[in-house]
């Protein structure tokens, strides 16, 4: 079995199996999700003061042409740790084991909004489904590991990716 996670515009693109289970997990679903999910799970979204910090700062980190904005206000707001620390409530948990006891029987797709799964809530929460069990691999739609860094500087050669860093390359 397999946890797969990608954002809705990628939905048609990668394409659940048949059998999947495939859960929206956003705070504030459009009309259309109901479509393209078998349900959505908002108490497994980021918490609202989460969204709100990390949204402010993406958006100024855009006003100042700063690379990246995605990475600094996921650094800034210490979204990581405060995610994770949501998802150890007591709803989130029972939602959490829910989910672990599904991807043991199918291949369980986790959507939100974010294209790059390297700043967003489902890659951590795929991960914590994984965690609990054996066998049972995450994919990200896209690899995230083939997504280009924004440079940082005009002598940089080339667009690092998440592999560049894996491996010490930039």
């Amino acid at each position: 079995m397999t946890v797969h996670t990608t954002y809705f515009g990628g939905v048609g693109q990668y394409e659940p199996s048949e059998g999947a289970d495939v859960f929206g997990v956003v705070r504030y679903p459009k009309e259309f999700v109901e479509r393209v999910t078998d349900r959505n799970i908002p108490a497994i979204a980021p918490p609202e003061d989460l969204l709100n910090a990390y949204k402010t700062v993406e958006e100024a980190a855009e006003e100042n042409s700063e690379p990246n904005p995605a990475a600094i206000a996921w650094n800034s707001v210490s979204y990581e740790r405060r995610y994770l620390e949501h998802l150890e409530g007591p709803g989130q948990q029972a939602v959490l084991a829910e989910l672990v006891d599904r991807a043991r029987q199918r291949d369980v797709w986790l959507i939100c909004w974010e294209k790059d799964a390297r700043w967003c809530h489902r890659r951590l929460l795929a991960n914590a489904v994984v965690a609990q069990l054996d066998d049972v691999d995450v994919v990200h739609h896209p690899d995230p590991t083939t997504i280009p860094v924004e440079e940082t500087s005009d002598d940089e050669e080339g667009d690092p990716t998440l592999a560049d860093f894996a491996s010490g390359g930039a």
